[in-house]
């Protein structure tokens, strides 16, 4: 099963104007931190994570949603995943994250035996709420995930754009532009490769996930080269850079992290906040 999603469909549901299917049934309210006067009366479960490849070990990100609306859950959540044969796996815990990003999620570690259409099983407050996941094969992930090597490819730098103007749609611009990826990689040290739009992705998702990363920057920058890719080429223009191109990706933020080999250890997308980015630094340089 190859990856089966465009990018106008993943950027829409990064903006939360679509989001995975999801299906709700009866039972108790769910508690709500954001206004504790309020409790959920229609919630749904969707993904905040976007690419699945059967196989590996990999992060699986769920949010809550009160209609449109973020959920802020007053605890854990339970989640446990179903197979296309219909077998259930044993729930596990997943906390919340929402460390400077406004819409809470839910991150757990899952391995997916096989490709299809899983569906992701949360009970929380008395509810059961369920998100289909589509799981892809292998072979039909073009782009770089766990176990496999970063694309040896040249991004812009501030001393080489490489006809992408600007380099950074970041205001200021960020200073994660100092050498190209294939320069980077030479160098034989853990690299975090950032692939974002900032002036384009305003969403609730995606819009803070540049900083949530810079925030890091000054404690690992000696361990670790930071390395952030623009989407576009041009200002107002579909034209994709480069890079992007070249690494097949369906839609953004996506954040590679990758050993000093140059193979990807943790991949990051969508959503993600600035406690799991730091946790994924420190596994990286540990």
């Amino acid at each position: 099963m190859a990856l089966e999603v465009s990018r106008r469909t993943f950027l829409l549901a990064s903006a939360g104007l679509a989001v995975a299917a999801a299906c709700r049934d009866g039972g108790s309210d769910i508690d709500v931190d954001a206004d504790p006067g309020k409790r959920l009366t229609n919630p749904s479960l969707v993904l905040a994570s976007y690419v699945h490849v059967a196989g590996i070990d990999q992060r699986v990100a769920l949010a809550l949603l009160e209609g449109n609306g973020p959920a802020h859950p007053t605890g854990p959540i339970e989640v446990a995943f179903k197979a296309p044969d219909g077998k259930l796996t044993a729930p596990v815990r997943a906390d919340v994250h929402e460390d400077g990003i406004s819409l809470p999620y839910f991150p757990v570690t899952h391995r997916f035996a096989v490709p299809g259409i899983h569906e992701a099983v949360v009970t929380h407050g008395g509810r059961t709420l369920t998100a289909a996941i589509n799981v892809s094969t292998p072979e039909g992930m073009p782009m770089p995930y766990e176990g496999k090597p970063l694309l040896s490819v040249p991004t812009p730098t501030a001393a080489d754009p490489k006809g992408v103007q600007p380099i950074c749609t970041a205001d200021p611009v960020c200073p994660l532009h100092e050498i190209s990826l294939d320069a980077a990689l030479a160098e034989k040290r853990p690299i975090a490769l950032l692939f974002s739009t900032p002036a384009r992705c305003k969403s609730r998702l995606c819009g803070p996930v540049l900083q949530n990363l810079l925030v890091h920057h000054d404690a690992f920058k000696d361990r670790v080269r930071f390395i952030h890719v623009d989407i576009y080429a041009q200002p107002n223009s579909e034209k994709l850079a480069p890079a992007v191109e070249a690494y097949k990706l369906p839609g953004e933020p996506f954040l590679f992290l990758a050993d000093a080999a140059g193979i990807v250890r943790t991949r990051l997308d969508n959503a993600f906040d600035r406690t799991e980015v730091r946790d994924a630094l420190n596994r990286l340089v540990g």
